[in-house]
């Protein structure tokens, strides 16, 4: 198991001041693989030096930090579009994969579990209203009370589907 992230990532959303948007990636295997080491992605223990994503993708049980979000970040709900899809058996769980970052600790499939990423032109997502995040503590979200990221799980090796992950965000700002 490998925890990957964007070469150089940063806590940081696309404005300022408190207010809503939405955070979009393109996660696409192929490329990833096909680009090695210059891909932009980075494990967590040398997040400014690239590393190549594996001849045969990302391994059952690895983990792909997609969005990195500040302190103060509510994340009302996760989704996603499949345009390439696995082919075979393959889903991802979305949610927090460390224990420190959320007011309710670790929860690997807190947005997202077992979406399938196996056949194109498949929307999943907009939190399932059993899964805990989004229906707790914090109404209508999950509050990061620190620096923290919004992980994918790879339940299965994935190395050819090409998906969009986006999360509906709004900024509180400062909670100090």
């Amino acid at each position: 198991m490998s925890t990957y992230q964007y070469k150089g990532a940063g806590y940081g959303l696309p404005f300022s001041g408190p207010q809503s948007g939405h955070l979009v990636r393109r996660i696409d295997a192929p490329t990833l693989i096909a680009n090695g080491a210059n891909a932009g992605l980075a494990l967590v223990a040398t997040p400014n030096t690239g590393v190549a994503l594996a001849s045969t993708g990302f391994a059952q049980n690895d983990i792909l930090e997609v969005f990195w979000v500040p302190k103060g970040t509510l994340v009302r709900k996760v989704g996603g579009y499949v345009i390439t899809g696995e082919g075979a058996t393959a889903t991802i769980d979305v949610g927090v994969t460390a224990s420190t970052e959320t007011e309710d600790g670790t929860d690997a499939d807190g947005w997202l579990n077992n979406a399938s990423i196996e056949t194109a032109g498949v929307t999943f997502g907009t939190t399932d209203a059993t899964l805990t995040m989004g229906d707790d503590t914090v109404p209508g979200g999950e509050l990061y009370i620190t620096n923290g990221s919004i992980d994918i799980l790879f339940n299965n090796a994935v190395d050819t589907a090409v998906f969009l992950i986006w999360a509906e965000v709004f900024w509180l700002g400062t909670l100090t």
